[in-house]
């Protein structure tokens, strides 16, 4: 997390200079490919059309076609986009959907609240920060956006463990290193075990101070239509505005909008108490 005072990002430097040729010309090829679908096309062809060395793009297309982003037709000869393209953009249009609907939802609760309203997903073994706002107050806690982290530590990574199904979770909770990064970071496995029981049985999560020392986090899970959880939104507070008279109303704001946002991606309330999946 970082501490700020101002909505203004860091300026980046100039990133023309760290280009890698080779990928670059890998994309030229797959962008050329694309222009030309559904057609198998043939290196010659596309060497020509790319201005490209043919070798250089035949040793490209063998990578690809290596690694399934391709796929040859010994027939014509011709390489063509293989699906696990498909796989790759609907994952991406997941978020993407995921990130829009969640827009004026996490604005809405960080204009009410004042602090961070942050959107998580999970991303392998980690949580990443997808989306987030930021409140009218002067000092804020921010996730940055893109950064994974553990699933022992914070609001939403915990959360997310905890409502994967039984057998995914004790997978990944089997190989955790709980590396800590505060005296209130989970120590032990069982220990853990027992908080993501307890973020079931409540439906939030409260982080006191377990990965960064005066930083409290609040999470809800976000479901979708399916009834699986999909993400979850965090609110972030620095110590000194987190108070016990306030933290009730940060649950019960936090939890409205995750269920907000669960309302928009068609998930439908049932009253048959919690499943440990």
């Amino acid at each position: 997390m970082r501490w700020h005072s101002t909505n203004r990002e860091q300026d980046m430097p100039p990133s023309g200079q760290y280009i890698i040729d080779i990928l670059d010309v890998a994309l030229d090829v797959i962008e050329g490919m694309l222009q030309n679908e559904p057609d198998f096309q043939r290196v010659s062809d596309l060497a020509k059309q790319l201005d490209i060395n043919r070798s250089r793009v035949y040793r490209i297309l063998k990578t690809l076609e290596q690694r399934g982003y391709v796929d040859f037709d010994p027939h014509s000869q011709g390489y063509q986009l293989g699906l696990k393209f498909v796989s790759i953009a609907e994952g991406i249009l997941g978020r993407i959907d995921l990130r829009r609907e969640a827009e004026p939802i996490l604005n809405e609760l960080a204009q009410e609240t004042g602090d961070v309203a942050h959107l998580m997903v999970l991303y392998g073994h980690s949580a990443v920060c997808i989306q987030r706002f930021q409140g009218d107050h002067m000092l804020q806690v921010a996730t940055p956006i893109g950064k994974p982290l553990p699933l022992h530590i914070g609001a939403s990574p915990k959360l997310l463990l905890a409502y994967l199904p039984k057998d995914e979770r004790e997978n990944i909770i089997e190989q955790m290193d709980l590396i800590p990064f505060t005296p209130n970071t989970i120590k032990s496995k069982d220990q853990l075990r027992r908080c993501l029981e307890e973020i079931r049985a409540n439906g939030y999560v409260v982080d006191e101070q377990d990965f960064e020392c005066g930083v409290y986090a609040i999470g809800a899970p976000v479901m979708d239509h399916n009834r699986c959880v999909v993400a979850g939104i965090t609110l972030t507070t620095p110590e000194s505005r987190y108070k016990p008279q306030i933290r009730d109303k940060l649950i019960q704001e936090v939890v409205k909008a995750a269920k907000k946002l669960s309302g928009r991606l068609g998930y439908q309330h049932v009253d048959d108490g919690q499943e440990d999946g």
